[in-house]
């Protein structure tokens, strides 16, 4: 094709026809241009696929974490929610100077003193930011959403850490009044699944004096300050998870958009 336009450009100025070969050549200079910005829009169409499909393996690894997240969320709102019933029915006992069943009010100490904290998946999170990804994002309310996220997955894990002192505080003072190891039959539970199984004939034979302790205990203030306190962080614990899923579900919602579009 280079031969052709040579071959053009030369005859042109043999006839002598300059007007015209000024014409061609501008015309050429053109094609050329044209040619150029032609073969930069292809490549820059070529690297924005590739970025595309980067970003898009990134939304699919994000949403797979925050489902697991989804999921860990789900089993703590649970766990907080006994929490908070099992305090009020303690306070309740307290109040009416009432002990009930001994197993109930296992159970209710149980709740209590069982704890579990929601540890969020941000692998991919921080992926992103470390490979410069989470910058580049073009969907800007996704990357506002996503900063508020890791904003509230840092005061959840503040307020456990919190919760966990106030945990042991509560637990040491509940060890000095109730022999807990009265209650359960420990060679035939599942320590480590948390599967215990009560040692009724001990229960019977020693109620008198284990409802005793019971009593002692719902009189002292300190262990139902202890009450009130686990009732409170819990209730403030549950409400920031439902909060969370609800962010969450947002979130979930844009990138179902992203991996829908090419």
């Amino acid at each position: 094709m280079f031969r052709f336009f040579r071959q053009i450009r030369q005859k042109l100025l043999t006839e002598n026809r300059v007007s015209k070969y000024l014409l061609y050549a501008f015309g050429e200079i053109v094609l050329v241009v044209i040619g150029i910005l032609i073969a930069l829009q292809v490549n820059n169409w070529n690297e924005e696929r590739k970025e595309r499909r980067v970003e898009k393996k990134y939304f699919h690894n994000l949403k797979n974490d925050l489902y697991t997240d989804m999921e860990k969320l789900e089993y703590m709102i649970g766990i907080s929610q006994d929490k908070v019933e099992a305090a009020k029915r303690v306070k309740r006992k307290a109040d009416r100077d009432s002990i009930g069943s001994l197993y109930d009010f296992s159970r209710d100490l149980m709740d209590l003193i069982f704890v579990d904290e929601f540890r969020p998946d941000q692998n991919t999170y921080e992926e992103m930011k470390s490979a410069g990804n989470f910058s580049s994002m073009k969907n800007d309310s996704l990357k506002l959403k996503l900063i508020n996220l890791k904003k509230t997955y840092t005061e959840i894990a503040s307020a456990q850490e919190h919760m966990r002192y106030d945990f042991n505080v509560f637990l040491e003072d509940f060890e000095h009044y109730v022999d807990w190891g009265r209650y359960y039959d420990l060679n035939r539970s599942d320590i480590p699944n948390l599967v215990l199984v009560y040692d009724s004939v001990n229960i019977t034979k020693h109620a008198e004096d284990m409802k005793a302790e019971v009593r002692d205990l719902l009189r002292n203030k300190v262990f139902l300050n202890n009450i009130f306190l686990l009732e409170i962080n819990y209730s403030y614990n549950l409400n920031t998870l439902k909060n969370t899923r609800q962010q969450i579900t947002e979130i979930i919602d844009i990138l179902d958009e992203e991996l829908s579009r090419e």
